[in-house]
């Protein structure tokens, strides 16, 4: 009965996991979901609830779907490597290399042929399998930790919000990481090795849902980890009359203690405008021009919004986490990816964008550019083609 029940929690959390992938790309289509987790979701989610259905309701017999369930289970093996590929360059859903797919098909022949063929054979056919699969199981696990090594878990950005980021998607992707693998040594030992006629044996299936249960438990928790490496085109594409950039101010509280009379007299006048005054720095970030002059200073910040200098300078030297240099850099790389978007770079240089946006020099915009999106301006062009 306890094996049913988590058969059952699991499947529950599984498909609420996917209608909140689902709910995100419907209604706030400026977030990005990897189409790849949601296949993953999905086929657990089926897997786990047609278990529970077929152990409360045997006389269903639907037993045999079992081990089609469990075959289809090379299909997700290559979802796995091309999730964490997709999240960490933000690739284009049309760019899906089939030959990814190719020996999952062929294992789900064999399984199939397998049916049908002379008695004599099967031992042979079942050989060729058990060989087979542990194989692509073995591949898609060290072509995973090869994709994470290179893109995901060493990437580093001087800006201290992309680094927040960053430790946010390392963290998540070593936990999937970690469950892929767990899930990957239970089919193989406890489920073939154990198991003399060389089928995967479903007497430790519970153990695999318990994986997947933590799984789907983190993503309802934390659903900002969905986001992947779109930190700038999650939140600042509409700047509505909220704060959207949580990972940038400091509302509750300061960065650092206050200890002068002026700034502290600053503080009590600000008391219930904080919010308000950051709201406006951020409208005039992304919804204007402004940040391309290259001699933008607190002044003339002031002076557009009508609010004191000393007050500007008190928000970004006690509320913001990033130094105005680095907040400039934020505002100006969003701006050229929505100027490459709108085919910028169709008739003009990267050199002519780099200066439109407000960079002294091609190389700091390039290094910013990278720092911040993770690519470079050519790799972000063709992810647009």
């Amino acid at each position: 009965m306890l094996e049913i029940l988590i058969f059952l929690i699991t499947a529950i959390l599984g498909f609420i996991c996917l209608a909140v992938i689902l709910g995100k790309s419907k209604y706030q289509n400026k977030i990005v979901v990897n189409k790849y987790l949601s296949v993953i979701i999905a086929q657990q989610a089926f897997r786990f609830s047609i278990y529970a259905f077929s152990k409360l309701y045997p006389q269903l017999k639907i037993d045999s779907m079992n081990n089609f369930i469990e075959v289809s289970y090379v299909l997700i093996l290559p979802c796995y490597v091309l999730y964490f590929s997709n999240m960490s360059k933000r690739v284009k859903s049309k760019d899906i290399n089939p030959i990814h797919f190719i020996l999952p098909l062929i294992l789900i022949v064999i399984s199939i042929v397998k049916s049908y063929v002379n008695p004599s054979h099967v031992i042979l056919i079942k050989e060729i399998f058990l060989v087979l699969i542990v194989s692509t199981i073995l591949f898609y696990t060290y072509l995973g930790f090869s994709t994470l090594i290179k893109d995901i878990w060493t990437r580093n950005s001087e800006i201290k919000a992309i680094q927040r980021q960053n430790q946010l998607i390392k963290h998540w992707s070593i936990f999937l990481y970690v469950s892929f693998v767990a899930n990957g040594i239970i089919r193989i030992f406890t489920g073939f090795f154990l198991n003399n006629d060389h089928i995967y044996n479903t007497n430790y299936i519970w153990i695999t849902a318990l994986i997947y249960l933590t799984l789907f438990i983190k993503i309802i928790l934390s659903p900002e980890i969905l986001y992947g490496y779109d930190f700038l085109n999650k939140s600042i594409d509409e700047v509505t009359e909220k704060i959207t950039l949580n990972t940038v101010w400091k509302i509750n509280g300061t960065v650092t203690e206050i200890n002068s009379e002026k700034d502290k007299k600053i503080e009590e006048k600000l008391n219930g405008l904080l919010a308000n005054y950051i709201h406006k720095i951020e409208e005039l970030s992304f919804n204007s021009d402004v940040f391309r002059d290259p001699k933008l200073g607190f002044e003339e910040i002031s002076s557009m919004l009508k609010i004191p200098v000393s007050h500007i300078n008190y928000i970004f030297k006690f509320h913001c986490l990033e130094s105005f240099t680095d907040y400039k850099k934020i505002v100006r790389i969003h701006d050229a990816t929505k100027l490459i978007e709108k085919g910028y770079l169709n008739d003009k240089t990267i050199e002519s964008l780099s200066e439109k946006v407000g960079f002294s020099s091609y190389i700091t915009f390039h290094l910013a550019f990278k720092s911040i999106t993770g690519l470079s301006t050519q790799e972000y062009l063709k992810r647009l083609v």
